[in-house]
């Protein structure tokens, strides 16, 4: 969540710079008039706690000497009891109201970041590996998945419903090829494994900015728990409420497993195919580190996305997002795209984003300062290290042949076996 005092101290300015996100965002008033109310209800209950507190110190004198006096005062304490109990309630029900309400509010846009209203006005900072001229018409990944028989999209919506599908026979293991591989070269590159649950709790989604503004976006179980929207949120819930020994910043932590979206307002929109299922496979990065850190700590998170595409030689680019297109926790966004010949464009792959101390603030997780002795808030970022269901789509479209077969890239042959092509199986 956003530091309240900024809004305190500087409404003006800092609403400015997060309208730049292209949405009015109401709730930045609602939070102004809702902090006021809240301090005025804390002062008025320290205001009644003091003067019972005299009070209570007058009784105590006053029993030896003056009893009559001392009992009338007694009486002026219960009804400072009462009046505390419904002010407490009531304290109770506002101060919920700010806690959502503030934690509604997105983060401050970085100064650098483009100021634009959506994927439109994104900045593209390079490309890298050009896109095969082929000889051919190449097919979208949907019926390769068909022909060659490692995809089931029936037997997905008999199992799941619509966004649904099976990963067969050596999609199968394409798919578990391309999470190892992700994993290895994260690990390799510094990254600490992890294999968090999937059941995540409510107080970890506040944390990481995902409620209450996604909550359409989730699946919610009947006790109050949540299907994990992606792998970034146990991540940085895994350290929520401690407090880091500075000597392990920057730590890094990857994971690979599975994450589920309910995919609200998206009707109609890529249903063909594998790009936007209820479940879908990720391998993530989430780094905890010094404040003085986090820039050069998203440039090096963005880097380590392009060798995932690099080592496969899968063409891409990288853009920076403008103010309009930015995930409400973050500052500063870089996407990195992959090429789709069936598209024949570039579509998000990754997405590499320094959330300051917005996350940290809300999970409560801080680092000892050795220099000030204070505690201070960590910088936390998150990375796709790719979606493994779009670089699974860009594998099997860009390694397409004329012949209809699917060429293994050579970095991940290792991971099935030795084998380089995928044929249609034998019956």
């Amino acid at each position: 969540m956003i530091d309240p005092e900024l809004l305190r101290k500087d409404f003006n300015d800092v609403a400015k710079r997060i309208r730049t996100r292209n949405r009015p965002y109401q709730q930045l008033d609602d939070f102004a008039k809702v902090d006021q109310e809240w301090r005025t209800l804390v002062s008025q209950i320290q205001a009644l706690n003091t003067k019972r507190n005299a009070l209570s110190a007058q009784i105590t004198q006053l029993i030896k000497t003056n009893p009559k006096q001392a009992e009338q005062l007694k009486n002026d304490v219960v009804k400072i009891k009462h009046e505390l109990e419904d002010l407490t309630k009531n304290e109770t029900v506002v101060h919920q109201r700010w806690y959502e309400t503030l934690c509604a509010i997105p983060n401050i846009p970085d100064p650098d970041v483009p100021i634009g209203a959506d994927e439109n006005d994104n900045v593209e900072l390079r490309k890298v590996n050009k896109p095969k001229q082929l000889t051919f018409k190449p097919l979208p990944h949907w019926e390769l998945a068909e022909k060659l028989e490692i995809a089931d999209f029936v037997r997905g919506v008999k199992i799941g419903g619509s966004r649904h599908t099976v990963f067969v026979g050596d999609g199968a293991r394409l798919m578990r090829a391309l999470r190892d591989f992700t994993l290895d070269m994260h690990r390799k590159a510094g990254y600490l494994e992890l294999l968090p649950p999937i059941l995540i709790n409510a107080d970890v989604l506040y944390g990481t900015g995902h409620l209450p503004k996604s909550r359409e976006d989730m699946f919610e179980l009947t006790n109050g728990q949540f299907l994990s929207p992606t792998e970034e949120v146990p991540l940085v819930g895994a350290y929520a409420n401690e407090k880091l020994d500075e000597k392990t910043l920057p730590l890094k932590l990857t994971s690979s497993t599975v994450s589920f979206r309910s995919e609200a307002g998206t009707a109609g929109k890529d249903m063909r195919g594998v790009i936007r299922q209820h479940q879908f496979y990720n391998t993530e990065m989430v780094i905890y580190c010094l404040p003085k850190d986090s820039e050069k700590q998203l440039e090096l998170m963005t880097a380590e996305c392009e060798a995932v595409l690099k080592a496969l030689k899968l063409p891409y680019r990288v853009i920076a997002l403008c103010t309009g297109d930015m995930g409400s926790a973050a500052v500063k966004t870089y996407d990195v795209e992959v090429w789709f010949p069936c598209n024949n464009k570039y579509r998000e792959i990754s997405s590499c984003s320094n959330c300051r101390e917005y996350q940290a603030r809300g999970s409560h997780i801080k680092y000892l300062n050795t220099k000030t002795k204070q505690a201070d808030f960590v910088h936390t970022l998150n990375g796709t290290g790719t979606s493994l269901n779009r670089l699974w789509i860009a594998v099997v479209e860009n390694y397409q042949t004329k012949s209809g077969t699917i060429n293994i890239p050579l970095a991940l042959q290792k991971y099935m076996d030795g084998q380089k092509v995928i044929r249609k199986p034998k019956h």
